[in-house]
């Protein structure tokens, strides 16, 4: 899933300078879903990705996947996170790359708080994927700490903009919401077990439940 950004931001928010350094991931996904939409056709994608995170709150990284458009993805990212009080915060920039399919690419811009468990974050991209219209999206999550090493998260998501009219049987719509419920296997050694259900509003070829595992490693460099 693309949210390794989202991950190395939580980090420096909640943990400050014990996670300066580099550090890398890699791992594999039954399916690879971003806001609700598949990227592989239900198949299956090997991940990975390098973060370097500063212990002032400046982070930024690479992160890569098979998708199913021909070409592989290339995620470049930098931010800055950090707390004001309880309070945390992140922003940045990203950008999204296909190297045989360049008109695709796209960048976006973020914001996100976090407190007690809660999360939010807003993007903004000025042309979203191979269109030249403008696109937002705005995610909330909670995490609920089972014990100290698995976490059920229940997130939803909603995508606006003129980027998604004609997407959808009714060619004026231009939103759609997306949902999932995942649960989150810690282990020692750095590995995550993931297992989901999601779901999106509107797309004909996806709206049912699809449900995808997940297997990540993250190591020190």
């Amino acid at each position: 899933m693309k949210l390794k950004h989202i991950a190395v931001a939580a980090a420096l928010m909640t943990s400050g300078s014990a996670f300066a350094g580099f550090t890398g991931n890699v791992g594999v996904v039954s399916d690879y879903l971003f806001r609700g939409l598949t990227q592989t056709g239900s198949d299956a994608a090997v991940q990975g990705g390098i973060d370097y995170a500063h212990d002032s709150g400046l982070y930024t990284g690479v992160w890569v996947s098979n998708t199913s458009f021909g070409s592989p993805e290339t995620d470049l990212y930098v931010g800055f996170a950090g707390k004001a009080g309880e309070l945390g915060y992140d922003v940045g920039y990203i950008f999204y790359g296909y190297r045989d399919t360049t008109k695709a690419n796209f960048s976006e811009v973020y914001v996100g708080l976090s407190a007690a468990g809660f999360s939010g974050k807003l993007y903004y991209s000025p042309e979203l994927g191979a269109t030249e219209d403008s696109a937002m999206y705005l995610t909330a999550s909670y995490g609920f700490a089972l014990s100290d090493t698995l976490t059920l998260t229940p997130q939803i998501g909603y995508s606006w903009g003129k980027a998604w009219e004609g997407t959808f049987s009714d060619p004026d719509q231009d939103n759609y919401m997306d949902y999932s419920l995942s649960l989150s296997k810690t282990v020692e050694g750095g590995y995550t077990f993931t297992a989901a259900v999601a779901a999106n509003s509107e797309d004909d070829t996806q709206n049912k439940e699809r449900f995808y595992v997940g297997l990540k490693k993250a190591f020190d460099l």
